[in-house]
């Protein structure tokens, strides 16, 4: 009984076992069905609130783009941005089959077959996605890219999926496809400005659509997926490799025959290519050319946002969008009509082709970009905004390198006293270098070296700055303010004193980074990135606000005390003594660089010939920057600078520009706590105030009644200037502004020359120039040069410099 009860009882547990699983098999099913419907319904809602936040469905945007509007800082309109050349657009009634059937083949190839969306391509991008990731392959289908270009953007998220797949049935419930066909061929992007199929034919092959080849339709058709990488002009191999894949997408879909396909295959697409210099290729050009430097930066820093970073430029320009502007239109418009103005420079070199200006306008406190000007009749090509050209930037350096490092770290007064000398030979090199007047100025402080910018003390305060406060101090200073050396190629670079003059191969930087670097001075020691956009709206009302970089670059006292020391650059025996710049609190610096010894052996160019000039300068409101250069070298300093009414050319310009946008307001810059007045008008460090010492002894000084001040270097200096000048044109004409303008101090300057030099591997030296007063009262005075022992380091042309931009 037991055993069969055994097996009977077995059996029940079978059979149920049976039932048990086909239980848990129609439950899964149950749940997945109950899943997937509530998958559905809340997709469904998802899908609705996506497309109920959708851009509104506006026939007026489907016919023509909306120019951005930009503002300026008073939130008046300054200018519309029409985006490329005129468009011819065209009927799609007259439009030649072959040339839609290649934009078919490689764009949407069963676009007559399905509705809005291309399910059977959406199903294969999904399965894509999920392997490949979300955005790694799209299935847009032609209606689709017109509703993307026109309402929305190019960010890969699901909310604009689901937007774009309900426009473009809204698009299809109102147009048939040949219109939606035509508003693609109309709208579509092809580099250079152009829009537009027909117009984009003329452009590049000056050619209506019934006259191109096929090779030259193919090209076109393939063109709009990366324009600009794909643009004859820029890269013509690319473009010629593009315009084959668009060919075998028209064999493989049956749109060409065999034969049809080898001939476009073996013809040449750049033969019919009309020829287009830089200068004469499609641009977008502001309708007012005194705004086109600043539209410029505003389309760059456009770019640079999340929002319009993966946008053409063209399209985002063309979407309707409203730019509001740190802009002083104003100021803006005065800048560039100055730097235009041949008849500004009494000289007839600086009104010639080969001379040219660029500056910066900064908001000292903010960082905002006020004005701005790339060059001298500014037109935006390709991006070359001189302003943004890295140059050598001469005596401009030393604030950087030296004098600001060694406060910062060592708490040196600006009263500290430097060991100068007739011939120095730097640490670790076989060069030797000297002071633009050959001669030993004994100690000097350090508001004096700077003020009169002499280059040996330069250098050894650069040398004490390595030594005491470490290998990458000068450096890492200067890093702080946007001057950035080393890069992912040089990131073991090491500074020399030549970077300290201003003249080596990694001191070049650009109007707009010298501008950043010395705001940072008259902003209590916080850098600011300048900046051009406030905020964008869209044309839906969305606004995007712009952000800068903002951070503490250095101690309150530096800034202080370097600002203290830079205002000096006006005053008697300053670089910049002969420009007056009464009633204004300001600080600056001057700079130039000069031609290797070579250059001017090859175009019999004098020993003070220069080929750039600075001067950054600020005030408690404004930060400005001028370089002025040239971009050829002539014979007999046709173009260059010489003599002193020359060096001091820039000079002129900023001081013109200041005193006319100034409000003369009485604002100086606020002594922190952290500074202390001592021994006159000389400045500390609190707690450092006893802390001073020669640079050859590091000795503190016991009686603080024999210190120096700055007075004195200069009466020695005057002293020993007995020697001629090595000037060979210290006579030149002054122009109107400097008759009428005259300092009215009883001595003024003569230029003598200055020279930085290369490090010993070269056996070269890079020179640089500076002011050299002088005891003769009526001699105006000039820029910073040095002679050097060694030969000179042979420093980049201006078309270098500006091709390495």
């Amino acid at each position: 009984m037991a055993q069969n009860y055994k097996r009977s009882s077995g059996k029940p547990q079978k059979k149920g076992g049976k039932r048990s699983r086909s239980s848990i098999i129609k439950r899964i099913v149950l749940w997945l069905l109950l899943i997937g419907l509530v998958m559905l319904v809340a997709g469904s809602f998802l899908f609705a609130y996506y497309a109920s936040k959708a851009p509104a469905f506006s026939e007026e945007k489907l016919k023509d783009p909306i120019p951005a509007k930009i503002y300026d800082k008073d939130d008046e309109l300054v200018t519309k941005l029409f985006e490329g050349q005129k468009r011819e657009l065209l009927d799609i009634d007259n439009t030649p089959e072959y040339v839609t059937d290649a934009v078919l083949s490689v764009e949407d190839d069963r676009f007559y077959e399905h509705g809005a969306v291309d399910f059977r391509r959406l199903g294969a991008a999904v399965l894509n996605n999920v392997t490949d990731g979300f955005g790694s392959q799209g299935a847009s289908t032609i209606t689709q890219q017109v509703v993307k270009r026109v309402f929305l953007t190019e960010e890969k998220t699901i909310a604009r999926k689901a937007q774009e797949a309900y426009l473009a049935y809204r698009l299809e419930q109102e147009y048939s496809k040949d219109e939606i066909l035509e508003m693609y061929l109309n709208k579509i992007y092809y580099s250079d400005g152009i829009y537009g199929i027909r117009t984009a034919s003329k452009y590049y092959f000056d050619k209506e659509l019934d006259e191109l080849n096929l090779a030259e339709t193919a090209y076109l058709a393939g063109l709009p997926q990366l324009p600009n990488r794909y643009n004859l002009y820029v890269d013509g191999e690319s473009g010629t490799n593009r315009a084959h894949t668009v060919l075998n997408l028209m064999l493989h879909h049956e749109r060409i025959t065999e034969e049809q396909y080898n001939e476009a295959i073996n013809t040449d697409i750049t033969a019919n290519l009309v020829s287009r210099s830089e200068e004469e290729r499609a641009s977008s050009e502001p309708e007012d050319p005194e705004y086109a430097s600043y539209i410029n930066m505003v389309k760059q820093e456009l770019q640079t946002n999340d929002k319009f970073k993966d946008m053409e430029l063209g399209e985002a320009l063309a979407s309707g969008l409203s730019i509001y502007t740190n802009m002083d239109s104003g100021v803006q418009a005065q800048l560039q009509t100055m730097v235009n103005d041949r008849d500004y420079y009494y000289n007839e070199k600086f009104k010639s082709e080969h001379f040219n200006i660029a500056s910066t306008i900064l908001d000292t406190q903010t960082g905002d970009l006020v004005a701005v000007s790339g060059g001298r009749d500014y037109r935006e090509v390709v991006m070359h905004n001189q302003a943004l050209v890295k140059k050598n930037v001469g005596s401009t350096m030393k604030p950087f390198l030296s004098y600001g490092p060694a406060i910062e770290h060592m708490k040196w007064r600006t009263d500290h006293l430097i060991e100068d000398e007739m011939e120095y030979q730097p640490e670790g090199f076989s060069n030797t270098i000297s002071n633009y007047d050959m001669q030993d100025h004994g100690e000097v402080t350090m508001r004096d070296a700077l003020r009169q910018s002499f280059n040996i003390p330069a250098v050894k305060t650069f040398e004490a700055v390595k030594e005491e406060a470490g290998e990458n101090a000068p450096e890492e200073f200067a890093e702080n303010v946007g001057l950035e050396y080393s890069t992912e190629d040089e990131d073991d670079l090491s500074l020399t004193f030549n970077d300290v003059l201003g003249g080596g191969d990694h001191s070049q930087f650009s109007p707009l980074e010298m501008a950043q670097a010395y705001a940072s001075f008259g902003n209590g020691g916080t850098y600011n990135e300048a900046q051009s956009i406030r905020y964008v709206v869209t044309d839906e009302g969305e606004t995007i606000e712009f952000e800068s970089e903002s951070e503490k670059a250095m101690e309150d006292y530096t800034a202080y005390m370097m600002t203290d020391m830079l205002k000096g650059t006006f005053e008697p025996y300053g670089s910049a003594d002969f420009i007056p710049m009464n009633g204004l609190n300001i600080a600056a610096k001057t700079g130039t660089t000069s031609y290797s010894k070579e250059l001017r052996e090859e175009n019999n160019l004098p020993d003070n010939a220069a080929k750039d000039a600075w001067i950054v300068g600020y005030t408690p409101e404004y930060t400005m920057s001028v370089w002025t250069g040239f971009n050829k070298t002539l014979e007999n300093g046709e173009a260059s600078f010489v003599g002193q009414d020359e060096h001091i050319t820039p000079q002129w310009f900023f001081r013109d520009i200041m005193q006319s946008i100034s409000t003369y307001n009485g604002q100086d810059f606020a002594r922190p706590d952290s500074v202390v007045q001592v021994n006159g008008n000389e400045l500390a460090v609190q707690g450092n105030e006893g802390l001073q010492s020669t640079e050859t002894g590091r000795r503190q000084q016991q009686n603080t009644e024999t210190e120096k001040t700055v007075e004195e270097p200069s009466q020695v200096i005057t002293e020993s200037e007995e020697e001629p000048s090595t000037q060979e044109n210290t006579t030149e004409p002054s122009t109107q502004e400097e008759t009428t303008e005259e300092p009215t101090e009883e001595t003024t300057s003569e230029p003598v020359q200055e020279e930085t030099t290369e490090e010993p591997t070269q056996e070269e030296a890079t020179e640089e120039r500076t002011e050299e007063p002088t005891s003769e009262p009526t001699e105006e005075q000039t820029e910073e040069a040095a002679p050097s022992v060694e030969e000179p380091v042979e420093e980049q042309t201006e078309e270098e410099t500006d091709e390495a931009a």
